[in-house]
């Protein structure tokens, strides 16, 4: 892989040191991991000792060399950033892989699709992460993240330094979303908990109940674990997001994580008496996922094809022309690394709108830019690992007394 232009050129540094934008301040290289690219990439794919919860979990189903080149310089920009009190583990399922999962979790964790190689349908490498994310939270801690996630703040600054205070309520951290009007859940591509959370172990419960003698996600929604709750119908006027091309039942379905998410939030269970929604009101240090994870999705009414122009747009060099179009990936840039926590791209569902950025760059035509010198982009990945922000970023507080709970086993359908 191509090393990265921009951290590796002093006059770029300089460059970008003396025109911080206002909410950030330069991270001293101290704190940094400055090894180079292809020393990070051979360190990632080389399995590492668990030393505490400070771990960041991720995975590629075929392997660090066979992810999108834009995808691998997101993971090294993590190691990089969080620097050596974090340890970034990239798993695979790649028979005899130092990092194949099955080094770290037992066939146990899985349903019987996932173990004998038979998942089937549009969203197995999707739900294979769906899989994998809890287990490795339950018995290992840290925090899960999507590999198509950038990171503008540091871990310790989105939740995790209020997970580790004792004298702190919360012990879950992540982002939230309107999955149905008026009705917030928390995404799945970015998850904080210390290890043996016991709200980790139930949500995977849930979720691999679902699996049982299946081999794709089709009619989840009508589990009887999950028959109960309304279709996930997004609000797509208040996120700027053109109506989605797709079905609400196979769109649930895709989504069925978030669907025991839902349902376990909901549960008192008599047995052993968890509350799921005190546990979500009180132990759950969430923040708005349209402001801290989509906010270019937003500014660009969710278009990859202006996301992909906005930062393949020239921002320094000779000839620039501060156009519209300069001006509006400037504000994007500098307000994404002051204001935001992460930017996650993602390639579906399939159908579901008209482009994704995440695709433009996956193709070999544009494979490299997302890295390209003098761009946006370019900038957007400098100040991912170079710029600290300085705002305090506040939980969200939920009212939940207004909503259905239900006094059933965790694994228990509800009656009709």
């Amino acid at each position: 892989m191509a090393p990265s232009k921009l951290e590796d050129t002093p006059e770029a540094e300089g460059t970008y040191k003396a025109e911080i934008p206002v909410g950030l301040k330069a991270i001293p290289a101290g704190k940094l991991d400055l090894r180079s690219d292809e020393e990070v990439a051979s360190w990632l794919q080389a399995r590492h000792p668990i030393k505490s919860d400070r771990n960041v979990w991720a995975f590629w189903h075929a392997g660090y060399c066979q992810m999108p080149p834009w995808v691998q310089r997101n993971v090294i920009n993590w190691v990089r950033r969080l620097g050596p009190e974090w340890t970034v583990h990239l798993l695979d399922r790649v028979p005899n892989s130092e990092t194949n999962i099955y080094h770290f979790v037992e066939a146990s964790f899985f349903p019987d699709a996932f173990n004998n190689n038979t998942m089937d349908g549009v969203h197995v490498g999707p739900h294979q992460g769906d899989l994998i994310r809890l287990p490795l939270l339950w018995k290992y801690g840290g925090v899960w993240m999507d590999v198509g996630s950038f990171l503008f703040r540091h871990i310790d600054d989105i939740c995790w330094k209020e997970i580790e205070d004792p004298n702190s309520p919360y012990e879950m951290g992540g982002f939230v979303i309107e999955i149905r009007p008026g009705v917030d859940t928390m995404l799945n591509g970015f998850i904080a908990a210390k290890r043996n959370n016991p709200f980790i172990k139930r949500w995977h419960d849930i979720y691999l109940a679902l699996w049982r003698g299946k081999t794709n996600s089709n009619g989840f929604h009508r589990s009887p674990l999950l028959k109960h709750l309304p279709l996930l119908c997004p609000p797509v006027d208040k996120m700027n997001c053109p109506d989605l091309g797709v079905m609400m039942e196979s769109f649930t379905d895709y989504l069925s994580h978030f669907m025991a998410f839902e349902r376990l939030r909901k549960i008192v269970d008599p047995s052993d008496g968890f509350n799921g929604p005190e546990y979500y009101a009180k132990h759950m240090f969430l923040a708005p996922a349209l402001q801290e994870t989509f906010y270019f999705q937003q500014v660009t009414g969710w278009s990859g094809t202006r996301q992909f122009e906005l930062l393949t747009r020239q921002r320094t060099g000779d000839g620039v022309v501060k156009d519209e179009t300069w001006h509006a990936a400037e504000e994007f840039v500098q307000d994404a690394l002051a204001n935001t926590s992460t930017m996650k791209l993602s390639h579906g569902p399939p159908g579901a709108l008209d482009s994704f950025l995440a695709d433009l760059w996956d193709s070999e035509e544009h494979q490299d830019k997302d890295n390209v010198e003098g761009t946006f982009a370019a900038y957007l990945r400098y100040g991912s690992v170079h710029f600290d922000q300085t705002r305090q970023l506040l939980p969200l507080k939920f009212d939940v007394t207004t909503e259905e709970v239900l006094h059933i086993g965790v694994l228990e359908p509800k009656k009709d």
